[in-house]
Protein backbone atom coordinates (compact mmCIF):
# COMPACT_ATOMS: atom_id res chain seq x y z
CA UNK A 1 0.00 0.00 0.00
CA UNK A 2 1.01 3.36 -0.84
CA UNK A 3 1.44 5.72 2.56
CA UNK A 4 2.72 9.12 0.44
CA UNK A 5 2.00 10.17 -2.25
CA UNK A 6 2.23 13.17 -4.50
CA UNK A 7 -1.70 14.50 -3.52
CA UNK A 8 -1.13 13.74 0.23
CA UNK A 9 2.34 15.83 0.13
CA UNK A 10 0.51 18.63 -1.59
CA UNK A 11 -2.18 18.87 0.81
CA UNK A 12 0.32 18.56 4.02
CA UNK A 13 2.14 21.10 2.62
CA UNK A 14 -0.59 23.65 2.28
CA UNK A 15 -1.73 22.81 6.01
CA UNK A 16 2.17 23.07 7.41
CA UNK A 17 4.12 25.30 4.86
CA UNK A 18 5.08 28.16 7.63
CA UNK A 19 6.64 25.65 9.27
CA UNK A 20 9.17 25.69 6.36
CA UNK A 21 10.15 29.33 6.45
CA UNK A 22 10.39 29.07 10.81
CA UNK A 23 12.55 26.51 10.63
CA UNK A 24 15.22 27.76 8.20
CA UNK A 25 14.83 31.09 10.70
CA UNK A 26 15.67 28.84 13.62
CA UNK A 27 18.63 27.36 12.03
CA UNK A 28 19.82 30.63 10.87
CA UNK A 29 19.99 32.75 13.97
CA UNK A 30 21.32 29.43 16.04
CA UNK A 31 24.49 29.75 13.40
CA UNK A 32 24.72 33.43 14.05
CA UNK A 33 24.43 32.93 17.18
CA UNK A 34 26.96 30.62 17.12
CA UNK A 35 29.33 31.96 14.80
CA UNK A 36 28.96 34.99 16.89
CA UNK A 37 29.84 32.96 20.70
CA UNK A 38 32.92 31.28 19.52
CA UNK A 39 33.89 34.65 17.68
CA UNK A 40 33.30 36.58 20.94
CA UNK A 41 36.20 37.93 23.10
CA UNK A 42 37.13 36.16 26.12
CA UNK A 43 36.64 38.25 29.41
CA UNK A 44 41.10 38.23 29.45
CA UNK A 45 40.92 39.62 25.74
CA UNK A 46 38.37 42.37 26.88
CA UNK A 47 39.13 46.17 28.97
CA UNK A 48 36.45 48.46 30.26
CA UNK A 49 37.65 51.95 31.28
CA UNK A 50 35.69 54.29 33.20
CA UNK A 51 36.16 58.21 33.43
CA UNK A 52 34.86 60.38 35.71
CA UNK A 53 34.87 63.38 32.89
CA UNK A 54 33.26 64.49 29.97
CA UNK A 55 34.73 62.38 27.00
CA UNK A 56 34.23 63.70 23.46
CA UNK A 57 36.61 61.28 21.59
CA UNK A 58 37.61 57.95 22.80
CA UNK A 59 39.45 56.57 19.68
CA UNK A 60 42.54 56.86 21.54
CA UNK A 61 41.96 54.14 23.12
CA UNK A 62 41.83 51.97 20.24
CA UNK A 63 44.86 53.32 18.90
CA UNK A 64 46.56 52.55 22.44
CA UNK A 65 45.03 48.76 21.66
CA UNK A 66 46.01 48.56 18.04
CA UNK A 67 49.23 49.98 18.16
CA UNK A 68 50.61 47.83 21.46
CA UNK A 69 48.63 44.12 21.01
CA UNK A 70 48.35 41.44 19.17
CA UNK A 71 44.34 40.45 18.18
CA UNK A 72 44.89 37.19 20.59
CA UNK A 73 46.03 39.14 23.28
CA UNK A 74 43.61 42.24 23.29
CA UNK A 75 40.45 42.23 21.25
CA UNK A 76 38.42 44.59 22.44
CA UNK A 77 38.59 48.19 24.87
CA UNK A 78 35.25 50.15 26.13
CA UNK A 79 34.90 52.92 27.68
CA UNK A 80 32.09 54.69 29.90
CA UNK A 81 32.62 58.51 31.14
CA UNK A 82 30.40 60.79 33.65
CA UNK A 83 30.93 64.21 35.12
CA UNK A 84 31.36 64.61 38.53
CA UNK A 85 28.19 66.01 39.44
CA UNK A 86 26.39 65.62 36.80
CA UNK A 87 22.84 63.20 36.32
CA UNK A 88 23.48 59.83 36.82
CA UNK A 89 27.23 60.04 38.33
CA UNK A 90 27.08 57.99 41.05
CA UNK A 91 24.84 55.18 39.80
CA UNK A 92 27.35 55.23 36.34
CA UNK A 93 30.07 54.87 39.23
CA UNK A 94 28.90 51.85 41.15
CA UNK A 95 28.70 50.10 38.04
CA UNK A 96 32.47 50.97 36.99
CA UNK A 97 33.05 49.48 40.38
CA UNK A 98 31.53 45.94 38.78
CA UNK A 99 32.52 46.29 35.33
CA UNK A 100 35.74 48.48 34.80
CA UNK A 101 39.30 47.45 34.80
CA UNK A 102 40.54 51.13 35.14
CA UNK A 103 39.15 53.85 36.11
CA UNK A 104 39.98 57.58 36.11
CA UNK A 105 38.82 59.58 38.84
CA UNK A 106 39.12 63.07 40.45
CA UNK A 107 41.06 63.59 43.69
CA UNK A 108 37.61 64.45 45.40
CA UNK A 109 36.09 61.41 44.16
CA UNK A 110 38.65 59.31 45.17
CA UNK A 111 39.08 60.68 48.31
CA UNK A 112 35.42 60.15 49.01
CA UNK A 113 35.51 56.93 47.12
CA UNK A 114 38.71 55.01 48.64
CA UNK A 115 37.26 55.59 52.51
CA UNK A 116 34.82 53.10 52.36
CA UNK A 117 35.79 50.69 49.31
CA UNK A 118 40.05 50.49 49.43
CA UNK A 119 39.64 46.90 50.00
CA UNK A 120 38.17 46.85 46.38
CA UNK A 121 41.26 49.29 44.42
CA UNK A 122 44.69 47.91 43.39
CA UNK A 123 47.74 49.00 45.84
CA UNK A 124 50.46 50.42 43.61
CA UNK A 125 53.02 48.30 45.32
CA UNK A 126 56.72 47.91 43.82
CA UNK A 127 56.16 45.12 42.28
CA UNK A 128 53.49 46.81 39.95
CA UNK A 129 55.82 49.97 39.71
CA UNK A 130 58.78 48.01 38.92
CA UNK A 131 57.13 45.88 36.39
CA UNK A 132 54.06 47.69 34.61
CA UNK A 133 55.30 51.28 34.68
CA UNK A 134 58.20 53.00 32.73
CA UNK A 135 58.88 55.71 34.78
CA UNK A 136 58.41 57.50 38.06
CA UNK A 137 54.86 58.79 38.85
CA UNK A 138 52.98 60.65 41.71
CA UNK A 139 50.57 58.76 43.77
CA UNK A 140 47.27 59.12 46.00
CA UNK A 141 48.19 57.92 49.42
CA UNK A 142 45.67 55.62 51.39
CA UNK A 143 46.92 54.24 54.97
CA UNK A 144 50.89 55.00 53.88
CA UNK A 145 50.23 53.05 50.51
CA UNK A 146 50.01 54.21 47.19
CA UNK A 147 46.30 53.40 45.54
CA UNK A 148 46.04 56.25 42.73
CA UNK A 149 48.75 57.15 39.94
CA UNK A 150 48.22 60.96 39.23
CA UNK A 151 47.52 60.96 35.43
CA UNK A 152 46.31 64.66 34.75
CA UNK A 153 47.58 67.13 37.03
CA UNK A 154 45.36 70.16 37.84
CA UNK A 155 46.08 72.94 35.61
CA UNK A 156 48.43 71.07 33.61
CA UNK A 157 47.22 70.09 29.91
CA UNK A 158 48.22 66.64 28.96
CA UNK A 159 47.19 65.17 25.85
CA UNK A 160 44.16 63.47 27.45
CA UNK A 161 42.55 67.07 27.08
CA UNK A 162 42.53 66.50 23.44
CA UNK A 163 39.69 64.25 23.94
CA UNK A 164 38.12 64.83 27.40
CA UNK A 165 37.53 67.60 29.59
CA UNK A 166 38.35 67.42 33.26
CA UNK A 167 37.85 70.18 36.09
CA UNK A 168 41.11 71.92 35.97
CA UNK A 169 41.05 72.68 39.78
CA UNK A 170 41.69 68.92 40.26
CA UNK A 171 44.30 66.02 40.22
CA UNK A 172 43.01 63.02 38.48
CA UNK A 173 44.15 59.86 39.51
CA UNK A 174 44.08 55.94 37.40
CA UNK A 175 43.23 53.23 39.67
CA UNK A 176 42.95 49.64 39.01
CA UNK A 177 39.94 47.77 40.15
CA UNK A 178 40.78 44.85 41.95
CA UNK A 179 37.15 43.07 40.08
CA UNK A 180 38.95 43.14 36.82
CA UNK A 181 40.10 39.95 35.43
CA UNK A 182 43.22 41.41 33.96
CA UNK A 183 45.47 41.91 36.59
CA UNK A 184 47.90 38.66 35.98
CA UNK A 185 49.62 37.27 39.03
CA UNK A 186 48.20 39.96 41.25
CA UNK A 187 45.18 38.00 41.58
CA UNK A 188 47.52 34.48 41.14
CA UNK A 189 50.15 33.15 39.36
CA UNK A 190 48.56 31.09 37.15
CA UNK A 191 47.14 33.93 35.78
CA UNK A 192 50.09 35.80 34.73
CA UNK A 193 49.88 35.87 30.87
CA UNK A 194 46.50 37.96 31.69
CA UNK A 195 47.43 40.97 32.70
CA UNK A 196 46.19 43.54 30.02
CA UNK A 197 44.61 46.08 33.21
CA UNK A 198 48.66 46.22 34.06
CA UNK A 199 50.35 46.76 30.79
CA UNK A 200 47.81 48.83 29.17
CA UNK A 201 47.74 51.46 32.39
CA UNK A 202 51.42 51.97 31.18
CA UNK A 203 50.27 52.75 27.63
CA UNK A 204 47.39 54.86 28.82
CA UNK A 205 49.60 57.23 31.23
CA UNK A 206 52.39 57.45 28.88
CA UNK A 207 50.49 58.42 26.34
CA UNK A 208 51.55 56.19 23.89
CA UNK A 209 49.42 55.82 21.13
Amino acid sequence: MQLFNKSSIKKSFVYTWYLYPIAIAIIVVLWIWGFSAFHAPSAHQELAIFFAANVHNDSFLVSIMNNHYEREKLRSITSSYSSVGSAGFVDKLKIAMNNADIMILDEDTLGGFIHYYDQTLVEFSDYVKDNYLDSDHNYYKFDDKDYGLLIKEKGVECYLNNYMTFNEEKDYYLVLNLASSNLGSIINENNAYYDNALTYMNYLVEGNL
